[in-house]
């Protein structure tokens, strides 16, 4: 038992003894994103959890606006922020690892800049670690908005199937995820080299180590749900140029065959009945027209088109590509 304080919106405060708690570490790479940084470091600092008992990096991936301004104005308000810089690669893997290396939490726990969380976010997470101890933790996330557009609803249906990603593919976001540092020690950090995907081949590590890969959607993380085609088409792009790197860096693990064969069957729309119990998950679902439910059937296949583009893209043809052929 130890006195500590707590954080209340920046402020320290006493507290009364309560048991130890698990120091964490949070990591937030940012790049270009002063408003976004702004939204989660106002949730972070307002945490109930003693305020001696975490700190959080912000990794800066050499941004050239006033983001970093924005991180130190709130550092010197709240002396549990640090500021760290990854210059050398642009990639939010390497900004991460930049955080975990500067960290000392026993705990990681991973958030983006632009998501925000309620003020007992670390407590539940000390909470279920204790009561179900584990290296590798999925929190729950649920995607904001309220601009009502079709790419916005889009969004909210098929964003963040994380217990599918579990359970299929054996990863979980890392917007998402809480880790135990003995883990990254024993199975290593992300793989920088990637555009996309880091978080499916840590995973897929962690999953072949045969470490349980814990889920608390009752642990919620808010991410803003995109609102624009083109924030859409760039996302799935970004993730077709990642699968390509990860079919190329972990042949013996990854391989994308729809994707990287010139086949007219790979280039038409998923099947319908896919598309419609994917929908089906989400309570949105059943307020559509059937009008609005084509449109996002349309949608859907728009951005299967832009991930295979963006895997294209990484040949030798392709724009910023050195590997050889698949």
């Amino acid at each position: 038992m130890t006195e500590i304080t707590r954080s209340r919106g920046g402020h320290v405060e006493k507290s009364a003894l309560i048991p130890d708690l698990p120091y964490f570490s949070v990591v937030i790479p940012v790049y270009n994103d002063p408003g976004g940084i702004r939204q989660t470091l106002d949730s972070l600092v307002r945490q109930d959890y003693p305020v001696n008992y975490f700190e959080i990096i912000v990794v800066d991936n050499c941004s050239t606006d006033h983001t970093k301004e924005v991180v130190l104005e709130y550092a010197r308000g709240s002396p549990m922020i640090r500021l760290e810089k990854e210059c050398s690669i642009q990639s939010s893997y390497a900004a991460r690892n930049r955080g975990i290396l500067a960290s000392k939490g026993a705990i990681i726990a991973f958030i983006d800049a632009d998501m925000s969380v309620g003020v007992d976010w670390l407590m539940r997470i000390a909470r279920s670690l204790r009561e179900e101890p584990g290296d590798y933790l999925a929190c729950g996330v649920e995607l904001s908005g309220n601009k009502n557009t079709l790419y916005e609803i889009y969004d909210k249906i098929t964003g963040f199937p994380i217990r599918l990603y579990l359970g299929n593919d054996h990863f979980a976001p890392t917007c998402c995820l809480v880790v135990h540092r003995s883990l990254f020690m024993e199975q290593g950090l992300f793989d920088s080299r990637l555009i996309s995907g880091g978080d499916l081949e840590f995973g897929n590590r962690v999953f072949e180590s045969g470490k349980h890969q814990g889920y608390r959607p009752d642990i919620i993380m808010i991410h803003p749900a995109r609102s624009s085609f083109r924030s859409l088409y760039q996302k799935s792009f970004r993730i077709g140029r990642g699968l390509r790197q990860l079919s190329r860096f972990y042949p013996e693990r990854f391989q994308y065959p729809d994707l990287r064969v010139w086949n007219p069957v790979n280039y038409l729309p998923s099947t319908p009945w896919n598309f419609i119990s994917s929908g089906k998950r989400n309570e949105i679902w059943k307020e559509l027209s059937f009008i609005e439910k084509f449109s996002l059937y349309y949608i859907n296949w728009l951005l299967k088109l832009a991930k295979i583009r963006g895997y294209r893209a990484e040949s030798p043809r392709g724009s910023g590509s050195d590997f050889p052929p698949a």
